[in-house]
């Protein structure tokens, strides 16, 4: 059965496609043609369509160069001046597959269009033309491998893949820490399982012949706990005691600005880690000082003022980046709070616009950063973190609003990012539906903003033959707004499992009849998980990863329970039937998390590298040590 164009599902979704007629069928012996100008860098681009049209539907086609082959030309590269940089047109006739360009990338970009369109039509594809280009040059991801996850170099590889696929074009690796192998400092990741230089190396070339920027990362200011929490380094910290926080006592995070120790380190640690990276971009960080002003700076902010020693050691961190040959990205929370030193920026640096809920206020910090002539991305969230299963309708507002603002003030990209925090519970799937939206409304937003990402989800990532898994995703993900209340950053249930069992204050506004609906919610989205029919390579890990998910919910869902029955109890003296029905209860939820753990420490290992194990399932292992010692 042909399939016609109307039904094949691309994301992202082009500026335009039109319906041609008649099909093209693609047989074994015909060739691929590319242009003689871009021969060298061409030849990459038809060897990976030439493999992926073997793989998928059996065509083995030959790559010639030029039109003197004898063959029948079933594709064709063409280079046309004057066209968008990252542009091409696809025209598939009866008679060949037609691909303009005027830069490789272009080129490129049409056949990651091309693979997924034969995807669903196997050998026999209906005529049409698609005419598309990107709405920002930059369309990046950033995956947190700080917090605690490092992946193995098959699951990186597996992400620039679909990176790639998705016609994304900027990875970049989030490191506090030690997730890299510092040559400088190796009693910092020993006892770990770092990401080496020639790792990096590698993984560099990968990106790089997937039209990929790898671009390095590296905290220069704040979110430097790991570093000054070392007796070695400890005395580089602005407070090296910790200090107090709304979220209670921390232990030291942000560098001291005024010693020269401090830029001595920063140093060290881009020396160590930038030759291994080809990027002319560098994201130096420099968010969250949280306690700037409040230790060994604090006689300097207040003559200063906070913005002023902010600014000025930015200002050094600036020269390090301009001496290394790259051109410096910063986090620009901490100088948006200081709007009059914003145009005394340099105006080769590029500030990252951070914000993940749906009402980030994206239009006035890119206008203030537009109006003072600095460059700007713009950076949502996939929201996956400190979740468990994802916020799917905020991610799909936090991401829009961040792209249609960055597209309407002159952003230069938009950077999605995925974090990792308290324990890095998300399992990698969780995070596609975020990278996908992320991807369409940064390539085309406005033909891509209602785009049908259910069946996107289906059709070019689980392989769902039985269109389950892409609504089951998104589903899920919108467990959160059973809970009544709006959590920042995170959902009811997740605080609920890292607040322990004593520890209430997350239950406020949170009722018995919210948090059984959500138990009885994800019950009934196991139930429609058993019907997929997921053809994807990783299909049985996938099942088993959104079914751990399912009983971490369920699991947060019955200790918000027991912990109000516990506070009912506390305040009502209550009798000792119920008393012993509470500890029948953890009872229960003692035997749960310790099969839920040894699950999430076996499917860890499936994608990732053993360091930060231990950390990630710490408060899982509090958890039940807490319900066999309740009294």
């Amino acid at each position: 059965m042909k399939t016609s164009a109307g039904d094949i599902v691309l994301l992202p979704r082009p500026k335009q496609i039109s319906k041609g007629q008649g099909h093209l069928l693609l047989k074994s012996g015909d060739c691929i043609s590319i242009d003689p100008t871009d021969k060298d860098q061409l030849l990459p681009i038809a060897q990976k369509i030439q493999c992926e049209l073997d793989e998928l539907i059996g065509v083995r086609l030959s790559i010639v160069v030029g039109d003197r082959s004898v063959s029948k030309k079933v594709v064709r590269f063409v280079r046309v001046d004057g066209m968008a940089d990252q542009g091409y047109t696809l025209a598939i006739s009866e008679e060949c597959i037609l691909i303009r360009y005027s830069l490789p990338a272009g080129a490129f970009y049409a056949t990651r269009t091309l693979k997924q369109i034969v995807r669903q039509t196997g050998k026999c594809i209906p005529s049409l033309e698609i005419q598309d280009e990107p709405d920002l040059p930059t369309r990046g991801h950033m995956l947190d491998i700080s917090r605690d996850k490092i992946p193995t170099m098959e699951t990186l590889y597996r992400i620039v893949d679909l990176m790639s696929d998705l016609k994304l074009n900027h990875l970049e690796l989030y490191i506090e820490g030690a997730p890299f192998a510092y040559p400088s400092y190796p009693f910092m990741w020993e006892s770990e399982t770092p990401i080496t230089g020639e790792e990096i190396l590698s993984l560099d070339r990968y990106c790089k012949d997937r039209f990929v920027d790898l671009v390095p990362n590296q905290n220069s200011f704040g979110h430097m706990a790991q570093w000054l929490t070392d007796k070695r380094l400890n005395h580089l910290a602005e407070c090296p005691d910790g200090f107090e926080f709304e979220w209670g006592r921390m232990s030291a995070f942000t560098l001291n600005p005024l010693d020269p120790g401090s830029i001595e380190l920063v140093a060290d640690l881009y020396d160590d880690l930038l030759p291994y990276f080809s990027s002319d971009l560098f994201n130096v960080g420099c968010d969250e000082t949280f306690e700037l002003g409040k230790g060994k700076s604090k006689e300097a902010c207040e003559e200063k003022g906070v913005g002023r020693v902010y600014l000025e050691y930015l200002l050094k961190i600036h020269k390090l980046v301009s001496e290394r040959g790259k051109k410096m990205m910063f986090w620009g929370d901490i100088i948006a709070n200081h709007p009059d030193l914003v145009p005394e920026l340099p105006k080769d640096i590029i500030a990252l616009e951070w914000g993940y809920e749906k009402d980030h206020p994206f239009e006035s910090r890119c206008k203030m950063f537009k109006d003072a002539g600095v460059d700007f991305y713009v950076c949502p969230g996939t929201s996956a973190w400190n979740s468990i299963a994802g916020r799917t309708d905020n991610m799909k507002q936090n991401i829009y609003s961040a792209a249609s603002n960055g597209i309407a003030t002159g952003a230069l990209g938009l950077l999605n990012t995925d974090w990792g925090d308290n324990g890095h519970w998300q399992y990698l799937p969780v995070s596609y539906a975020g990278m996908m939206y992320g991807a369409a409304v940064s390539w085309a937003c406005e033909e891509n903003r209602d785009v049908d990402l259910a069946t996107c989800l289906d059709k070019l990532i689980f392989l769902d033959a039985n269109g389950v898994m892409g609504k089951f995703a998104l589903d899920l993900g919108n467990y959160y707004l059973l809970q009544g209340k709006r959590t920042p950053n995170t959902t009811v249930i997740f605080s609920i499992l890292n607040s322990g069992l004593t520890d209430n204050r997350c239950l406020h506004d949170v009722t018995c009849e919210s948090l059984q609906k959500t138990r009885a919610y994800v019950d009934e989205l196991e139930q429609r998980l058993a019907t997929a029919c997921m053809k994807c390579d990783d299909a049985d890990l996938i099942e088993e990863e959104f079914k751990n998910a399912i009983r971490f919910i369920r699991h947060g869902a019955d200790l918000g329970l027991v912990k109000m029955d516990i506070a009912e109890s506390d305040s009502d003296g209550a009798s000792k039937e119920a008393k012993d029905q509470i500890k029948a209860k953890l009872l229960q939820l003692e035997d749960d998390i310790r099969r839920l753990t040894k699950k999430h420490r076996q499917l860890w290992l499936k994608r990732n590298r053993v360091g930060g194990l231990d950390r990630s399932t710490r408060q899982l292992e509090r958890l039940l040590e807490q319900y066999r010692h309740f009294k």
